[in-house]
This record gives C-alpha cells, sequence and structure tokens, in this order.
C-alpha cells in the first residue's frame, strides 16, 4: 500500500512512526486513547522524578492527556458494543453524533444501554465500573463539559475556561484516572475478543442462509 508521508525520515530511521494503518480506521480509537493516556503518564513520571519546581503550567498538558484518553475510552465502549449489535447501516447513521460529543456526561448517557447489556460480565456485574465511570466525568464535566478548559484560557464568550484559583494536584488526579482508565481499557478488550469470536459464526450462518436461499 502507498504510505502517505509528512516530516518523514528514511526508512526504519527511528522516530518514524506509522499512524492508521487498520483496515478501518475507527477500530484506532482504543489506541489513540491509549496513546494519550501514556503521553499523561510519562509527563506525570516526569514530574515525579524531578520533585521539585513549579508544576502550573506543566500541569495543563497532564490534564487535557488524561481527559482526552478518557473520552476516547467512552467512544470506544460505545463504538465496539455498536459493532457488536447493530447492523452497517444502523451504525452509519449513529456513529456521527458519537465522534461529535464531547460531553463526557452525555457520553456516559450513551453508554448506560452497554453498561446495562454487559450487566452479566465480571467487569460490569458489581456496578463498580459504572459508579466510577460516573463519579469521574461528573467531576471533570463540571469544570470542563466541551473539553475546552484545560487546552484555552478562556470559552468562546471571553470568559475564563477555569474557576479563577482552580488548584488541583497531577498526581492525585493521575491516580483517580488509572484506575477508571484500567478498567475501561480491559472492557473494551473485552469486547473486541467477543467482536472477533463472533465474527466468523455471523459470516458462516449468513453463507448457510445464502446457500439455503440458492437452492
Amino acid at each position: 500500500m502507498p504510505i502517505f508521508e509528512i516530516f518523514s525520515a528514511p526508512s526504519g530511521t527511528y522516530g518514524n512512526a506509522l499512524i492508521n494503518w487498520k483496515t478501518q480506521s475507527a477500530n484506532e480509537i482504543v489506541d489513540f486513547a491509549a496513546s494519550y493516556r501514556y503521553a499523561a503518564m510519562n509527563l506525570v513520571s516526569f514530574r515525579e522524578q524531578r520533585g521539585a519546581g513549579t508544576i502550573d503550567h506543566g500541569a495543563l498538558p497532564i490534564l487535557f492527556l488524561y481527559r482526552h484518553s478518557f473520552e476516547l475510552y467512552l467512544k470506544a465502549m460505545v463504538y465496539r458494543a455498536a459493532v457488536l449489535s447493530i447492523n452497517d447501516d444502523e451504525l452509519v447513521r449513529a456513529l456521527p453524533r458519537l465522534w461529535r460529543e464531547h460531553s463526557l456526561m452525555r457520553l456516559l448517557q450513551m453508554s448506560a444501554p452497554v453498561l446495562q447489556a454487559s450487566s452479566s460480565r465480571p467487569l460490569v456485574q458489581s456496578g463498580d465500573l459504572q459508579r466510577q465511570i460516573t463519579t469521574l466525568a461528573s467531576k471533570i464535566d463540571d469544570i470542563d463539559p466541551g473539553s475546552y478548559s484545560f487546552r484555552y484560557p478562556v470559552n468562546s464568550k471571553g470568559d475564563s475556561a477555569l474557576p479563577k484559583y482552580f488548584l488541583t494536584n497531577i498526581f492525585v488526579f493521575a491516580d483517580e484516572m488509572e484506575g477508571v482508565l484500567d478498567e475501561l481499557s480491559q472492557f473494551c478488550r473485552e469486547l473486541e475478543a467477543e467482536r472477533l469470536q463472533t465474527s466468523p459464526q455471523m459470516k458462516l450462518a449468513l453463507h448457510l442462509i445464502s446457500d439455503g436461499a440458492a437452492e
């Protein structure tokens, strides 16, 4: 396949990165979520090792990266469940709204049926996952409902994007995020494993139907 190159170095050079290589780009959503999460983890680790100095402005990228990773994991959960449960035509109509949405609380509403339908799974059965997601999403959505507050100092009206003298601790924030993202990542893996398992069965069923129609 031809490769679209921009700011690349000769083949084999360390630092080259191949992005968007899967058959369907939407299937990369978990990879994107993990990438932003790992970038946040690296920044937190750097600040932890440094152990001194002002973190004020250094906190902003960490807050944004974790918040964006959380958003993408929620979208991945809804997307992977949708792939399992609805046909391609319905999928095409439903997904644009998912990709456009940035409010964590609205994404939480979209994910509620997924969690309810998966209530027999160990990760979901106790209700802990939904409680963890809801608690974290509501806290963040109070200060960053549209994914702008950690990126811009002002909103579209020119008002302050964050409350005045907003205080947070990047290590506490990271701990809260990591606990939930671990669970979401595992749940997304389970949904993907189910899709890979059922896909051949669905194809076989369709094949048998087609053979019966031909007769």
